[in-house]
């Protein structure tokens, strides 16, 4: 006679069933206690910051030091990090051609290729520079004189510092101001004495440094 293998397998998981639920109240069973408990003395991290930020506002020293950031950002404001560039001794006059190549593939979201490894581009055919931007040192008189009488404030320049007081020349000149912070626009034209001019011609960016 065969066995029912239907009947053999139920009864087998039964059996596997009973067996986990002994296991598990065995392991359920309260062991005691293995060794002595402590209660939790360390304060509250969140408790202990309010805590301190109440006695730093209670001493002033929370006035003192809001009053410190302040004046930190009203100096960032003012005078912005900067570079100091010598007066032009004579006049200069270069091209920079900002042309680069790709040095890897240029990839859309998608993975298809936009500009390949070797590609050359110069972002002046994409997008040309339609203003002449004039650099000066902002603590210069001389200079900031030079940037009203040879760069108007309208449509055609871009009046840019590289150091100084920028809200001082603001409202000596009466105009919007621009400041070039750590000289990025300096380095990245070669620029080396002020004041300075940098005007597109053709594909190329055409640099000036006037003698005053």
């Amino acid at each position: 006679m065969i066995p029912d293998t239907r009947a053999l397998v139920g009864s087998m998981k039964a059996m596997c069933l009973v067996a986990f639920i002994v296991s598990f109240k065995a392991l359920s069973t309260d062991l005691g206690q293995l060794g002595k408990s402590y209660p939790i003395i360390e304060p509250d991290l969140i408790e202990t910051i309010k805590t301190m930020l109440q006695k730093k506002q209670d001493s002033g020293e929370m006035d003192v030091l809001n009053e410190r950031l302040k004046g930190n950002a009203k100096t960032y404001v003012q005078r912005p990090p900067g570079v100091s560039l010598p007066k032009a001794a004579e006049y200069r006059g270069f091209a920079v051609d900002p042309t680069y190549t790709v040095s890897q593939d240029i990839r859309d979201a998608h993975g298809k290729v936009l500009f390949p490894a070797g590609y050359t581009i110069n972002p002046l055919t994409i997008k040309p520079l339609t203003k002449a931007l004039c650099f000066i040192d902002g603590d210069d008189v001389e200079q900031v004189q030079w940037l009203e009488k040879y760069c108007p404030d309208n449509y055609r320049f871009k009046r840019i510092l590289v150091n100084g007081d920028f809200n001082l020349v603001t409202k000596k000149t009466k105009s919007r101001v621009y400041f070039d912070q750590k000289g990025y626009l300096i380095s990245h034209f070669r620029i080396k004495a002020l004041p300075a001019v940098v005007r597109q011609s053709g594909g190329l960016l055409y640099v000036e440094e006037f003698k005053i």
